[in-house]
């Protein structure tokens, strides 16, 4: 498929799971979320999915600063 080549430039949200890593769902239990995975799991894409991705990237960052930031 092809998508808008603005969704590749949003930056990703990493995270690290502790569950996922000791399950072996994720390499070292990091998880990464791309803008597009927000757009698959909407099934669209508007200034509210787009808004949401970003303050959660934004949150994530403010929250963790220069660490990667821990789910669960």
């Amino acid at each position: 498929m092809k998508y808008p080549d603005f969704y590749h430039q949003i930056p990703t949200i990493q995270l690290q799971d502790d569950l996922a890593a000791f399950l072996g769902a994720f390499e070292q239990g990091i998880v990464e979320f791309s803008y597009l995975d927000s757009v698959k799991a909407a099934g669209h894409s508007c200034p509210t999915v787009l808004g949401a991705y970003l303050m959660t990237l934004q949150g994530a960052k403010a929250l963790y600063q220069n660490e990667l930031a821990k789910r669960g």
